[in-house]
């Protein structure tokens, strides 16, 4: 295990990319959250909030189901709610929980490579776990709040700009980016079961 491994493994919440990075930290964690950005421009919430269940990406049911860990999926729009859950969980454990955060991008197959949509949206999602008193983050983790509270007020009009926005925007899909820039909107939490994502609150 290299010495950047063992320095996440300490702290309680982690941040890293996609599912080679989930290898990383997910080590001892009671929680992964997946940090999704505009991916395929659908903020998840939304699609269960209309579908009622929906598959998850194959990296996620292979290597975040694999940690034994709960898995939840969480957003800008959703964070507070699943930052909650999170507490919750902690509390029925009766003890801390660690926490895994991992950033699912479009980029690639494997939902790894940066994306600064998927880096807000981990950041924000780092942000409420500190709001809530889960705070002992990495130095990743804090970079990625960091990102995100810097630049909260802009973040909607970023998530337009980004590369990811531009892309989703160009074929007909503007509502969903805009949809997936709002924080705080939905109190659904998406966990991971048998087949797919399904609503938890």
């Amino acid at each position: 295990m290299s010495t950047e491994v063992q320095q996440q493994q300490r702290y309680e919440v982690r941040f890293e990319w996609g599912s080679t990075g989930l290898e990383t930290i997910a080590e001892g964690a009671g929680v992964v959250i997946v940090a999704q950005g505009i991916a395929d421009g659908h903020p998840l919430s939304t699609e269960i909030e209309a579908r009622g269940r929906v598959r998850a990406s194959e990296w996620v049911e292979d290597a975040a189901r694999a940690t034994g860990a709960r898995v939840y999926a969480a957003s800008l729009r959703n964070r507070t709610a699943v930052a909650q859950r999170v507490l919750q969980f902690q509390v029925e454990q009766g003890d801390r929980v660690r926490v895994a955060v991992v950033a699912e991008t479009a980029s690639e197959p494997n939902g790894s490579g940066f994306a600064v949509d998927a880096l807000f949206a981990g950041g924000a999602i780092v942000d409420a776990l500190a709001a809530v008193g889960i705070d002992y983050a990495s130095p990743e983790a804090a970079a990625a709040s960091a990102a995100f509270t810097g630049l909260e007020r802009a973040v909607g009009h970023l998530f337009t700009a980004s590369t990811a926005g531009q892309k989703q925007i160009a074929a007909g899909r503007r509502d969903d980016v805009v949809a997936a820039g709002k924080v705080d909107v939905s109190e659904l939490v998406p966990v991971l079961g048998a087949d797919g994502y399904w609503a938890a609150g």
